[in-house]
């Protein structure tokens, strides 16, 4: 057949090239020859063969008679190989002469003249279907070459049925992660990157093959996009509560206004369309497997949502102290991405890596099981928060298309049944000349699926193609032109049997525009592509398997460059604090989990810069947190009796999380001061405060410090706080003093009567002396009441003693005088003593 004579001829050797055919160097780093447009894409005999660009004079002087030809070879490639070997122009030079264009006589320095070539393709002589060496150069009059391109002229013959493959397109929107906490950006570049010229701006316009508007319109993208929602919400259940969706995605206006005069007709609409709904397809273009990180998409909805901090220079975070940070408003740009990428996805499949693309190797190896299994159910719920949509879970996008037999038994747990795989995770037999189908069996894992494992490997060669650069003038056509070229070879090798070849270009694909366009037009037109939907790519029969690849293989180069051991020890540490955290919450909550998955993301095995300060960012944000449930200090306390009762106010300044914590207080000498019963275990609301109140007993006067902390359930210290209540004990002196005043009280409650009765007495004397003196003889005025008043007198001179009642001239009267006996007693109430005692 035509394939096998080009083969053949290929083994015929090529002309060598002359010393004069090595193109000069650009004297300012410009190239002299740019070659901006080649067609058509595959040259069939009726065709005619255009070449078009512009000469630049990179040099200092003056060129005279600048032209540009082309050299081509009548003997087209034998194998995939050889292509690279003719790109590096090191190799042989083709010698069969094409067109020539003689532009200007003379071009002076710095000076540009553009070119045009042409010839049909029936003068070239070529022989069948093949690809063939194609070189265009620009020289001077002395024949000295300005420069030179080396590209690939695919010519199909006059096949009416040339070889086919059958090609399946991956087109990733990823990005490395953009925040270290929840709230915090490492820069402002993701805003740039969903703007309608960037990145993922460019890659989603180009690969919907619809219109897509980046114009913000006026609609309220908040609300449209339920970015207004609690987070815990889901937009898939619309039948749900507030408190359970976040509303479904908002349909296209078009299918909105359908449906509603469907239902206006009583479901005449559903009916003139199909008995059932369905999910809406591409109906046109190049079918498209989109391949999302969970984590940057979750980066883009949390910069539309809302208010949020960004760090001015992530590689100069100061240690111990907040780095130079901005707050800036909701971005419009990721607004209008999320509306658009909503659109566009739902039409197509997605599958998703775990959230941030986390290092699951590595993370197995370390025996952090937790966070592995923990980044597939964040990216499931950052998806369908995102696009309203689940990605499709029975494919698994290990990091860099490789995984070891842990990676693959995590995978197949989770439910994956189809692996996008690299090269030389499956390698190709060494004896293998030929581009083997993309499928290939994988051995059953521990996984539940009764699915049979299959993996989907990449095409290395055109995963390297489309990393190609096309961002400087001319690259974007010879780029296309070896994309063209190479799967033209592919097809061409022609083994037999039908075959899929997957084109997966590398997570952080960058190409221009006219190169991502162009890679899909030439998939929609070229005859020996045939385009096919990734998740339709079905396995050969088990008896059709053809034994072209090798075991499943973890490279030694894979192995090496996993994060750290040391790394992720570092990492461990801020899981610890993360651990603390989500003890004291009321909630089965994990809200810095995360921040920590995008902490062992496999983007950081080149930046250990920015992975530690991402790091120092986020165990910061951790203490803080935990710094936010406190006691709040108060003032020294002082009792003034023997207890008493202290209040300790307990503030939890969280805005979003109910906390659980225990209170701890203890006295710092028990024999002075001890600490009664009190409420050690209580549940704070956000941005609350309690106060518990603890009763105190001292037992000595003086200072004493008692102890406070907050304890999670474990009698944890949840943070380095550590408040001290001074108490001075002041009432024991009060009760000294109360005790000395109630004795005074019986001692004057005792004296009281008797100086009563002395009062009593010197008034009625008072009275007495006056009656006498106004010549009256009361009947007080006898000798005996005169006794009586000489007796009280006495015993008031004598302080108290008693010698008995004395008359007028001094004698004291005996007892058979009518003095009373022994018991006698004075007016005081005290016995007088028997008289003549002591006489």
């Amino acid at each position: 057949m035509p394939v096998v004579m080009a083969l053949a001829t290929a083994l015929l050797p090529f002309p060598a090239t002359s010393a004069s055919a090595v193109p000069a160097e650009p004297s300012d780093g410009a190239e002299p020859l740019v070659v901006e447009r080649i067609t058509p894409d595959a040259l069939d005999e009726k065709d005619t063969l255009r070449i078009s660009g512009e000469v630049t004079n990179t040099t200092s002087e003056s060129m005279h008679e600048v032209s540009v030809r082309v050299r081509y070879s009548k003997h087209p490639f034998v194998d995939r190989d050889a292509l690279d070997d003719f790109a590096s122009g090191d190799g042989w030079q083709p010698d069969a002469p094409g067109p020539e264009d003689e532009i200007t006589d003379e071009l002076p320095p710095g000076a540009g003249h553009s070119y045009s070539l042409s010839v049909p393709a029936d003068e070239l002589g070529l022989g069948s279907y093949g690809v063939y060496p194609l070189v265009i150069e620009a020289v001077d009059g002395d024949g000295a070459v300005i420069g030179a391109r080396y590209t690939f002229l695919p010519y199909v013959g006059d096949e009416d049925d040339p070889p086919a493959v059958d090609i399946a397109w991956v087109w990733p929107l990823m990005a490395p992660p953009q925040r270290a906490d929840d709230d915090t950006f490492l820069g402002d570049g993701l805003s740039t990157t969903v703007a309608e010229e960037g990145r993922l701006g460019r890659l989603l316009s180009v690969g919907a093959q619809t219109p897509v508007s980046f114009a913000p319109g006026d609609e309220d993208l908040v609300e449209l996009l339920g970015l207004n929602a609690e987070p815990s919400e889901s937009p898939l259940d619309e039948e749900a509560t507030a408190e359970e969706t976040a509303g479904p995605v908002p349909p296209d206006e078009t299918e909105t206004d359908d449906q509603d005069e469907g239902e206006e007709n009583g479901g005449e609409g559903e009916e003139e369309n199909g008995s059932e709904e369905t999910d809406p397809s591409r109906t046109e273009g190049v079918p498209i497997t989109w391949a999302v990180d969970p984590g940057t998409l979750d980066d883009i909805l949390r910069m539309a949502a809302d208010e949020h901090d960004v760090v001015n220079d992530p590689l100069t975070v100061p240690a111990g102290s907040d780095p130079d940070r901005e707050s800036v408003q909701a971005d419009v740009a990721a607004q209008v991405w999320l509306r658009e990428a909503r659109r566009v996805l739902s039409l197509d499949t997605v599958v998703a890596t775990p959230y941030a693309s986390p290092d699951l190797a590595a993370l197995l190896r370390n025996e952090m099981d937790g966070d592995a299994e923990a980044s597939f159910r964040i990216g499931r719920e950052a998806v369908e928060r995102a696009l309203g949509n689940p990605a499709d879970e029975r494919f698994a996008l290990p990091a860099e298309g490789l995984m070891d037999d842990a990676v693959h038994t995590l995978f197949a747990e989770e439910g994956a049944t189809r692996f996008l795989l690299a090269e030389d995770a499956l390698p190709a037999q060494s004896l293998l000349f030929t581009t083997p189908t993309a499928q290939a069996p994988l051995p059953a894992s521990e996984g539940d699926s009764d699915e049979e494992p299959m993996a989907l490997v990449a095409d290395e060669g055109i995963t390297e193609i489309l990393s190609m650069p096309t961002d400087t003038p001319g690259d974007t056509a010879l780029a296309l032109r070896r994309f063209v070229a190479e799967t033209a070879m592919i097809a061409g090798e022609n083994v037999g049997g039908d075959r899929v070849i997957v084109a997966s270009p590398d997570s952080g694909w960058d190409p221009s525009r006219e190169f991502a366009e162009g890679v899909l037009a030439a998939t929609d037109d070229l005859p020996w592509l045939s385009a096919e939907r990734l998740d339709e790519i079905e396995p050969p029969a088990e008896e059709e398997w053809e034994d072209v690849r090798g075991s499943l293989d973890y490279p030694d180069r894979a192995a090496e460059n996993e994060l750290g051991s040391t790394y992720l020890g570092l990492v461990e540490d801020v899981s610890r604090d993360v651990r603390m955290f989500n003890s004291i919450l009321v909630e089965d909550e994990d809200p810095f989990r995360p921040a920590l998955v995008r902490l062992e993301s496999v983007h950081w095995r080149d930046e250990e810069t920015v992975a530690g300060n991402m790091r120092a960012l986020v165990m910061a944000k951790v203490d803080d947190g935990l710094g936010d449930v406190r006691i709040i200090p108060g003032e020294d306390v002082t009792l003034a009796s023997r207890t008493g009762i202290t209040g300790i106010l307990v503030a939890n300044d969280l805005e979003d999380q109910s906390v659980y914590v225990h209170l701890s207080v203890f006295s710092e000498n028990a024999e002075r001061l001890s600490i009664g019963e009190y409420d050690t275990h209580f549940e704070i609301a956000p941005g609350a405060k309690t106060t518990v109140y603890v009763p105190l007993s001292a037992r000595i006067n003086g200072r004493t410090v008692v102890h406070a902390s907050l304890h999670n359930s474990a009698g944890e210290p949840i943070n380095s706080q550590a408040v001290q209540l001074p108490v001075n004990a002041t009432g024991l002196g009060t009760q000294a003093l109360l005790i000395s005043g109630v004795g005074a009280l019986i001692l004057i409650a005792a004296l009281a009567p008797r100086a009563l009765r002395r009062w009593i007495v010197r008034r009625s004397r008072a009275a007495a002396e006056a009656e006498r003196a106004a010549g009256g003889t009361p009947e007080e005025d006898t000798p005996a009441a005169a006794a009586s008043q000489e007796g009280s007198d006495e015993d008031t001179d004598t302080g108290g003693a008693h010698p008995g009642p004395r008359t007028e001239g001094g004698d004291t009267p005996s007892q058979e005088d009518g003095a009373p006996g022994d018991d006698t007693r004075t007016p005081d109430g005290n016995t007088a003593p028997p008289r003549g005692e002591g006489s």
